[in-house]
């Protein structure tokens, strides 16, 4: 599903069907969500388990998946998923957003904004971060169990791109691939592709040849999402300022001067912030209890399917 504003809801028919048309924008090509993912894993310290802390390439191999789930043949799952992927701060109109997911989209439709065009990025993103929270809690308590490993493992692949796409300041604002003024024609100009496309021209190890700042956890996540989401913003203007400057997406040569610098400043806070939301989910989980009826050992390890298992208690 293609995004744009509510402002273009004035323009003319044949400017909205363009968008119908359109391809759906994504953020950071293939190897900026897969670099962000690895360094992030890479970054985290010893008090976190050493599967994860070993985990890199498949965390890495996840982190592609989101985009992956919006494949136009997969027509509910592409509804669902499009949004997922950038918050239109203008929409919002400086509105404070709630933390729950369906307050936000009550706040939406009093302010007449449909919340699958503003987005929900922030919400995928504390969701996704207490999901991998619970999957680490049950690690805790099951800390051999090769399942709850994998699990984490996937939520953590998945987490990752949703917090990369938030330092690809253009998944923040109804600019997304060209200036939307209301009352004037939207003229895409393929800015957006461009930016995608920075991190393919720089290799990982000159992304990364300076270590990422010490992780930091938060115990509340959606506000530090907030926050770091109100600093991607901020460089909207600074994108434009480079449009010219720009190389065409399928360009590969290597970058220098500014775009080199913003391409390596954005993918080192992409990869910092992912390495901030793992160690939260981790260091979080110490405080989630499992239900108290969970008792994946029934089936990891001794089910037999020919008998009544025990229930917890007895």
């Amino acid at each position: 599903m293609p995004r744009y504003s509510r402002i273009t809801r004035a323009l003319p028919v044949f400017i909205t069907a363009l968008f119908v048309t359109a391809q759906a924008a994504t953020a950071w090509h293939d190897e900026g969500h897969y670099y962000a993912a690895v360094a992030a894993v890479n970054a985290m310290p010893q008090d976190v388990p050493a599967f994860f802390r070993e985990g890199a390439a498949s965390v890495g191999h996840g982190a592609l998946d989101p985009d992956v789930f919006k494949n136009r043949g997969l027509a509910q799952l592409s509804h669902c998923e499009s949004p997922e992927h950038y918050l239109d701060l203008e929409m919002l109109e400086g509105k404070e957003l709630p933390p729950l997911r369906y307050d936000y989209v009550k706040m939406c439709i009093e302010m007449d904004v449909d919340p699958t065009r503003a987005g929900t990025l922030p919400y995928s993103i504390s969701e996704w971060t207490q999901r991998l929270m619970m999957a680490f809690a049950e690690h805790r308590a099951n800390p051999d169990n090769p399942h709850v490993q994998a699990k984490c493992l996937v939520y953590a692949g998945i987490l990752s791109h949703y917090a990369a796409d938030l330092h690809m300041p253009l998944h923040t604002s109804i600019h997304w691939d060209g200036r939307a003024v209301e009352g004037e024609n939207y003229v895409r100009t393929g800015i957006h592709n461009k930016v995608d496309a920075l991190p393919t021209k720089v290799p990982y190890n000159e992304l990364f040849a300076e270590p990422l700042p010490t992780a930091l956890s938060s115990p509340d996540v959606f506000t530090f999402t907030l926050n770091e989401l109100a600093q991607s913003h901020a460089q909207v203007e600074r994108v434009y300022e480079l449009e010219p400057l720009l190389p065409e997406w399928s360009d590969l040569t290597p970058l220098a001067g500014e775009v080199r610098e913003f391409t390596i400043q954005r993918q080192r806070n992409s990869a910092a912030f992912t390495a901030d939301l793992f160690l939260s989910a981790w260091r979080n989980s110490a405080d989630i209890t499992a239900p108290i009826w969970l008792d994946r050992k029934i089936f990891d390890e001794t089910f037999d399917p020919a008998v009544v298992p025990q229930q917890p208690g007895q």
